[in-house]
Parts: structure tokens; sequence; C-alpha cells
């Protein structure tokens, strides 16, 4: 059985078009839907209702009575509760084209066959970014973003994820390490990257899968990456490049603190290393960067960390 994981809030305006997309995906295995809605103010509820009562066995609803704290504590919060033998995430506001549960479904399967299933697999693929209308923006989001998806080093994946939730199926194997909820993360998506880079493989398929919909109420939006444009921004608006940077080292306390006994002692000393970035001088900052690999994929980016991290 494959089990969707989908958190809702306030999510009246698209719900219904992603829930088609999913509930009507090509030749898709035997799955399940679990939407669950995080204390919505608009008629999001009533329409997983209905769903659930049109779809009785595809179909069930979650109705929160109290907030998740956010989008990345409500999918962490499913996840420690999901046992399905694999598991996708999906947002509210996307649209799955119609292969991609069968794709994804298959390719995990061929990795398991080559790992085995007791082998925690993360796999994710590339999305369209589109306008609040599903006008294209961009072909390929890892084009756009200038994503990597081939870093999936610790060392990598701790100062910058290339994993979307909305594009992961995930193992049973891997579904054992999210019992445990971080009290600090960047998001969901990276916490889950972070984990499966420590423990397990990360797979991608290279190909558009959804359409990832840009509007005003994302929780986290694309836009085109390395531009003189965001470069300025990103300078001027100071405070969240440091609320980023402590949620960074923050997540990567709570790694050590969940799984530091788990961990492979190269694994346990690379995130040592990385925290010690937090007490360290600009010239040894930047040492440490480079020694163990604290890069990320452009010189711009890299560049810029060395400066404000």
């Amino acid at each position: 059985m494959l089990t969707v994981l989908m958190a809702v809030y306030n999510g009246e305006k698209y719900l219904r078009e992603q829930l088609d997309s999913i509930l009507y995906q090509e030749n898709p295995p035997e799955f399940q839907v679990i939407v669950s809605d995080d204390c919505s103010g608009d008629g999001s509820r009533q329409i997983i209702r209905k769903y659930e009562q049109k779809y009785p066995k595809l179909v069930k609803g979650i109705y929160r009575e109290k907030p998740s704290g956010g989008a990345e504590h409500h999918f962490l919060q499913l996840l420690s509760e999901a046992d399905g033998r694999y598991v996708m995430l999906s947002d509210q506001d996307d649209v799955w084209l119609p292969e991609k549960m069968r794709l994804l479904y298959n390719e995990i399967q061929k990795m398991e066959e080559k790992w085995g299933d007791h082998m925690p697999i993360l796999l994710h693929s590339d999305m369209e970014v589109v306008d609040e209308d599903k006008n294209r923006i961009a072909d390929s989001y890892f084009s756009y973003q200038k994503i990597s998806p081939e870093r999936t080093k610790l060392c990598q994946e701790l100062v910058q994820n290339n994993v979307t939730g909305g594009a992961v199926i995930m193992n049973q194997a891997m579904l054992s390490y999210f019992k445990q909820i971080p009290s600090v993360c960047l998001m969901h998506d990276s916490w889950i990257a972070l984990v499966a880079a420590c423990f397990g493989k990360i797979g991608c398929m290279n190909r558009p899968l959804y359409l990832y919909r840009q509007h005003g109420s994302n929780s986290l939006g694309a836009r085109k990456a390395d531009t003189l444009e965001e470069g300025i921004e990103r300078i001027a608006d100071g405070g969240k490049a440091r609320e980023n940077y402590r949620r960074m080292f923050g997540q990567a306390k709570c790694l050590l603190q969940i799984y530091g006994r788990q961990m492979k002692e190269s694994d346990r000393k690379t995130v040592e290393a990385f925290l010690s970035l937090q007490n360290s001088g600009r010239l040894r900052k930047i040492k440490i960067m480079l020694s163990y690999g604290f890069t990320k994929n452009t010189w711009f980016r890299t560049l810029g960390q060395m400066m404000f991290m």
C-alpha cells in the first residue's frame, strides 16, 4: 500500500484540483490519501469531508484541534504516525502529472532491488514551475533554482537542501527514522534529506512530475537563482539570513542529539565540525567549510555563505 500524506492549511482555492490530480493518476498502485487539516479558517474541511464521502476507500481526513505550528511540523507529525509500505508527500496547491505516482513507485522498487528493502530510500523528482493559473514559468525547477540533485553527501545537505517535499517518495525503512520530531528544522524536506544522507540512499528522477505552483500564499516559493536582484535582496535582508543560519545550526544540533549514537563516526565528526562554525572566526570558518566540503553548488552561493554565515 502506498500512502500519500497531504498537509492542508487554508487551501480551499487549489485543494480540489490537487486532490483530483492525485485520485486520477494513470495506472497507480494501491494507494490512500491522508488529508490533514491544520485548523483552517476557510472551507478546506468541508472540501475534505466531501472527498471522504465520495471516495471512502481512497481519502481519509484528519481534522486537527490545535495548530501544528507550521507546515514543517505538520508534515513531520504526519510522518511520525505513518506506516505505509511507501509514502509520498503532497502540498495542497500543486498539480501532479498523471504518471507521477506510477513512475516514482516503479523507480523506488528498482532501488530496493539494488540496495534491499531494509535500506532507507528517499527518491524525488524535478518539477515544472508555474504561476497561480498554471502558466509555465520554467520547464525545470532544478535549472531555475540551480539545484544539483547529485549533491547527496551529508556535508552538502547540511548547508543546502536539494529535495522538495512535494516531489518525494520514501520506503518503510526510511519511515522508522521519523518517530521523533526535531525541535528545530529549516523545513520538513530539509530534515528528511539530512536523515537520508546519514542513514540511507537518495535517488532522483531528473524529469518534471508535477506542477509547482507559485502564488502569494506559498509557504516557500521558487524564484530564479543567483541573479543580481536575488543577491541584492539577500544582502539587504540580513535578518532573514541570520534566522536561516540559526535554524540550520539548530537542525544540525537536533540531528546529533537524536541520532548521534546511531551515526557513523565520520558523520558525527562532520556534524560536530559544522556546529563549530558558530563559534569560529571568519578565516577559521572558511577553512572548516573548505576542509569538510560545507560548500554550496555555485561559487556565488558559497561566497555568500563564507561572508555571512
